[in-house]
């Protein structure tokens, strides 16, 4: 008897040969980029198949997305203790996003305030 789910290793597979032409379409030096996405997705195979989602390209995007939330915090660990990120977050607007109103109006949200570099 075969089985009647595939593998979420099967589904990534299955995806990135789905976007076969965008990647062609890339400059060569964006493409190993791009095979490095879907090759860090398979790290993240247990938590996939545990949610056994209808859309695979979900899981896909949310585990691309982990991993690159992960590699940047490492990235800012390692700036911090080189003492670099102290300087680059003095510029950094680090707020906290403001807590809508009880009836989720816009017109209660207060004006955005200009990035630094957008000055």
């Amino acid at each position: 008897m075969g089985r009647t789910v595939p593998t979420f290793v099967q589904l990534i597979q299955e995806a990135a040969e789905h976007w076969k032409k965008f990647r062609r379409a890339l400059r060569r030096e964006d493409q190993p980029h791009f095979d490095r996405l879907f090759t860090r997705v398979r790290c993240y195979t247990q938590a996939a198949t545990y949610q056994a989602h209808d859309n695979p390209m979900e899981a896909i995007l949310l585990s691309i997305a982990l991993d690159q939330e992960k590699r940047l915090d490492a990235v800012e660990k390692v700036l911090q203790n080189a003492g670099v990120l102290c300087e680059i977050a003095s510029r950094m607007d680090s707020r906290p996003l403001p807590q809508p109103a009880r009836d989720d109006a816009v017109a209660d949200r207060p004006e955005p305030v200009a990035l630094p570099f957008d000055r």
